[in-house]
């Protein structure tokens, strides 16, 4: 690969075994594993990340069992408060206007999983990873040899590593960096998240929605009658709805007359916290790479797949990532190879790559169904599901959203 910038100009040299790119929850989940295991030395870890974070991160998410697992192994879980989280003990999907939802009830007082807020999560990560040497640049350039890999950093910085493991987003420039191929589907979505109140108690209960606007994800939040939602809508009917003067109460309005049978009403909320409620939104454009790996570097998170947020499972696909990636490391140095031996990554391929076909044509079949098919089609979606849900059969969503 040739470079955009010398060698010669990269005046620090600093060597790690391995390397965790990506400032997100999923990158500092991962270098907490790689720290937890005991497999390597302190000082052979290291995590670069932008020297950027968000204040006052009101958004959450959604932790499956497998997930919550995970965090309570990390010692993340007991540092949590009360109010951090929302247990999740019943899940309802509504395939369209007037239908009756799937419906999953947790069983021996087992809920499904929890909403638990950004911010909190990755504060606590961090706090345990203040011995962990970090380098707050990006990368801007790698080239690799039969013995490493060498990351050129934006501060001038170089670094030489036998293993990358990238966690840098869905638009991932290391990912470019390394001529990995990508399948991208434009969706023509636009996701709109914000924060809403209900008129009753939200029981804990999470909803997902096919309604007119589009799919929309709706998670019970800290107070009692407040959620969290995520809505999936066409990018001309999006830019339509973000310029009214009060979006939020057209949003509100769409969903009051969808759940209207069921006497359910939404309303606009100000501030949450104390902190003002604004609408997030961002393009759904999905990505999926078929092959994650490249000389010496293996991508995890949304750098490998970024699925569609029905049913809530982004994150805990790419967490999954982290410990498929973290067992092949210990194979290989259970064995005394090198960390970047081709058995590592074929390993951490074979494990995931499946997998998260399976999750990607999961929420792409459900999201195609019912917004792009006629209303005829949708309705015998909706009738299936219906059907289904006098089955045991239905237990086979339960069972993909937790892998």
């Amino acid at each position: 690969m040739r470079l955009s910038v010398a060698a010669k100009d990269f005046s620090q040299e600093n060597f790690h075994k391995v390397c965790v790119v990506g400032g997100g929850i999923t990158g500092a989940i991962m270098i907490l594993l790689l720290k937890r295991s005991n497999m390597l030395n302190l000082n052979d870890i290291c995590w670069i990340k932008p020297n950027f974070k968000s204040k006052n991160d009101l958004r959450t998410t959604f932790y499956n069992k497998t997930s919550l697992k995970l965090l309570n192994d990390l010692n993340i879980l007991k540092k949590l408060k009360k109010k951090d989280y929302t247990l999740i003990n019943k899940i309802k999907v509504f395939g369209s206007k007037n239908s009756s939802p799937l419906e999953w009830d947790y069983l021996d007082k087992k809920e499904f999983g929890a909403v638990i807020k950004n911010d909190i999560i990755f504060n606590i990560i961090e706090e345990q990873l203040q011995d962990v040497k970090q380098y707050h640049s990006i990368v801007n350039n790698t080239k690799c040899n039969k013995f490493e890999r060498t990351l050129y950093l934006d501060n001038k910085t170089f670094i030489n590593t036998h293993l990358v493991l990238s966690a840098d987003g869905k638009n991932s420039y290391l990912r470019k960096l390394l001529s990995i191929k990508t399948i991208k589907k434009n969706t023509r979505h636009i996701a709109i998240s914000g924060f809403l109140k209900l008129s009753e108690n939200h029981n804990s209960i999470a909803i997902q929605a096919f309604t007119n606007i589009g799919p929309i994800g709706i998670l019970p939040y800290e107070n009692k009658n407040l959620v969290n939602f995520v809505q999936s809508i066409d990018k001309v009917e999006c830019k339509k709805i973000l310029s009214k003067e009060n979006p939020e109460h057209f949003i509100c309005g769409e969903l009051n007359k969808f759940f209207s049978h069921i006497n359910l009403n939404f309303s606009p909320v100000k501030k949450i916290n104390k902190l003002e409620n604004k609408l997030s939104y961002w393009d759904l454009d999905l990505n999926l790479v078929l092959n994650p790996t490249s000389s010496r570097a293996i991508l995890i998170g949304d750098a490998a797949h970024s699925i569609h947020p029905l049913a809530g499972q982004g994150l805990n696909l790419s967490l999954r990532d982290c410990v498929s990636a973290l067992s092949a490391i210990e194979n290989c140095l259970k064995f005394g190879n090198d960390l970047g031996n081709e058995s590592v990554l074929k390993n951490y391929k074979y494990e995931r790559l499946p997998k998260t076909v399976l999750m990607t044509a999961f929420t792409d079949f459900m999201f195609w169904g019912f917004t792009s098919t006629p209303n005829k089609s949708q309705l015998l979606l909706t009738k299936g599901m219906e059907t289904l849900n006098e089955t045991n059969l239905k237990n086979l969503f339960r069972d993909i959203a937790s892998i």
